[in-house]
């Protein structure tokens, strides 16, 4: 099944596959179908008084991105036409409810890394937020998105599962939900109750990011980066020593420029507020980096007692 869809109009489920392999087209499709009805969910939770559908209009076996329009009608207009009912959602509750279908609240990432987007202002980015702490902690919601992760747990080719809404046609999502996470999403490693229950968090991912701004100190600063494709940026403590060391020492092979490309392994520690997870203040810290690669002799050796 393939539709035409304009830049922004469609949600999309994207499967992160090993190289050179396709997902089972069993396991995608019923994950298409919770995933569908947690959009469906979230729609409804974030903004009631409207009946919603989900319309799948691309997909293909063994695709590894399966797009749908979401659609909404006053629910007093359900004696009248609905097909002439129905319109379009905004953009901004089609953004907060394609994350809600996805992400898992108790791991990285969370919302903080879906709404940093320059092309919101900052009165949308509020709405979109609030739309997604609604739909976030809707039962129905979590129901389908745990149903939705236990499905691709079955399919050992699928590294990650992401969300959003797609603005150009080779689209992939910022962020992606490993499968080592895939048993969190399914409720298998959910939150203790009582005293049991887990108030901080600390989690890794290795990002691929544009230097925006250095801190050409010798010293644990915060850096500015930004994602390529991703208006929007962020900030990070430098804290891998060696890297460090080895700009002090002239180590680092790489010209001033723009666009400076760098891959990073974060660290980002996270604390539980109101049920919800949120990123510390400077929670965010770069422990190690990847690429460029400092020159061995300038590097210090510090980076003993950190994440590998």
């Amino acid at each position: 099944m393939v539709s035409e869809v304009a830049t922004g109009e469609a949600v999309s489920l994207y499967l992160g596959l090993k190289p050179n392999e396709q997902v089972d087209l069993e396991v995608a499709a019923t994950a298409a179908i919770e995933w569908a009805r947690a959009i469906k969910a979230a729609a409804n939770a974030a903004e009631p008084g409207y009946t919603y559908r989900v319309r799948l209009i691309a997909a293909k076996p063994g695709s590894n991105k399966w797009l749908a329009k979401v659609e909404r009608s006053k629910i007093n207009q359900a004696v009248k036409d609905m097909q002439e009912g129905y319109e379009q959602l905004p953009l901004v509750l089609r953004h907060a409810v394609a994350a809600a279908a996805v992400v898992i609240i108790t791991g990285i990432p969370t919302y903080d890394y879906y709404f940093g987007d320059d092309r919101f202002t900052p009165e949308q980015v509020e709405q979109i937020e609030d739309a997604f702490r609604k739909a976030i902690a809707d039962p129905e919601v979590q129901a389908h998105r745990k149903a939705m992760y236990k499905e691709v747990q079955k399919d050992p080719n699928i590294t990650g599962v992401g969300g959003g809404v797609p603005d150009k046609d080779d689209w992939q999502p910022p962020e992606m939900i490993p499968a080592t996470r895939f048993a969190e999403g399914d409720g298998l490693f959910e939150l203790l109750d009582s005293d049991e229950e887990k108030k901080e968090d600390t989690s890794y991912v290795e990002l691929d990011v544009i230097l925006v701004t250095p801190q050409l100190v010798n010293a644990k600063r915060a850096w500015t980066f930004r994602q390529e494709g991703i208006p929007g940026k962020f900030s990070a403590t430098m804290a891998d020593l060696d890297f460090l060391s080895a700009l002090d020492n002239s180590g680092i092979r790489e010209p001033l420029r723009n666009n400076i490309p760098m891959r990073i392994r974060m660290e980002i520690k996270q604390e539980l507020v109101g049920g919800e997870w949120r990123v510390k203040r400077r929670g965010r810290s770069v422990v190690r980096v990847l690429s460029p690669v400092p020159d061995p002799s300038a590097l210090s050796g510090r980076n003993a007692t950190q994440q590998p």
